[in-house]
């Protein structure tokens, strides 16, 4: 296998090509490997500047006062994308659209209490408690391998 770099004012974001004469085993473990590292980690920014964010660690993601949020145990961080956006590119087996506003870490969740009619309240792992939209209920019960 070779590496190159090429350093170029032509490029405005970094590419990333992945050439083969055939797609093979190789070829879809190296770019699946390419793609868990771009994607798993957002930019976000609090009052202390840019921070790269791990997106295990985070717990939730949210809109609030039209900003998108994004959540982790140390803090809470503005980010740039949409919350679509964020649908798109997070492990839909690791992340969940809960409501119109909010994304939640599934494997955050601390518990769920289900005495309310017609919502779930979800407790995360640092306290914050949470609902989902009636329509995502079913979404959030098939996730969760609950029936």
């Amino acid at each position: 296998m070779r590496v190159e770099t090429r350093i170029s004012d032509a490029y405005r974001e970094i590419e990333v090509h992945i050439c083969n004469h055939e797609m093979n085993r190789q070829v879809e473990e190296v770019a699946a490997r390419i793609f868990r590292v771009v994607n798993d980690t957002i930019t976000g920014v609090d009052k202390d500047g840019v921070r790269v964010l791990s997106t295990s660690e985070i717990i939730r993601f949210f809109a609030e006062n039209q900003k998108v949020l994004a959540q982790d145990e140390r803090g809470t961080y503005s980010i740039h994308q949409k919350l679509y956006e964020l649908e798109e590119l997070l492990d839909a087996g690791q992340f969940l659209r809960i409501s119109k506003s909010e994304i939640v870490n599934l494997r955050k969740i601390r518990r769920l209490d289900m005495k309310l009619a017609g919502t779930i309240k979800v407790i995360l792992c640092d306290g914050t408690c949470t609902y989902t939209s009636r329509r995502n209920i079913p979404r959030l019960k098939k996730a969760l391998g609950i029936q």
